[in-house]
């Protein structure tokens, strides 16, 4: 029996051009499009600044990690951001072994990366 979490993501309601995404569950090929489709539709929907909540995210691979990159990738042209909340030090160390600390703002909290999300430039 598989005992791994199920995969959810939930796009909480936008505030003005903010939108955060909570995922919950491995992140990998399998489960990447759905986040994918999620960050498309904020952006499609105007967001220009996304905070994308994995601290109940045990694990993430390429896939995951591709998914974020294209969906930076679509908002910095327009002046947006995209932040990640992360605590799982398993996770952290994906972001940091990629490099990708660089690209992403990281957080430890949702309240953190909202916060960070909201300051100007």
């Amino acid at each position: 029996m598989d005992d791994s979490p199920q995969f959810g993501v939930e796009l909480l309601r936008p505030i003005g051009d903010l939108a955060v995404i909570v995922v919950e569950g491995e992140l990998d090929i399998y489960t990447a499009p759905q986040l994918a489709e999620a960050l498309m539709t904020c952006i499609h929907a105007g967001a220009l600044r996304l905070v994308v909540d994995l601290a109940a995210v045990p694990f993430i691979d390429s896939s995951g990690l591709g998914v974020l990159v294209t969906g930076l990738k679509r908002l910095q042209p327009r002046g947006g951001s995209l932040d990640i909340v992360c605590s799982r030090a398993n996770v952290v160390r994906i972001f940091k072994v990629t490099g990708l600390l660089s690209i992403f703002g990281l957080h430890a909290s949702r309240e953190a990366a909202l916060a960070a999300s909201s300051r100007p430039g």
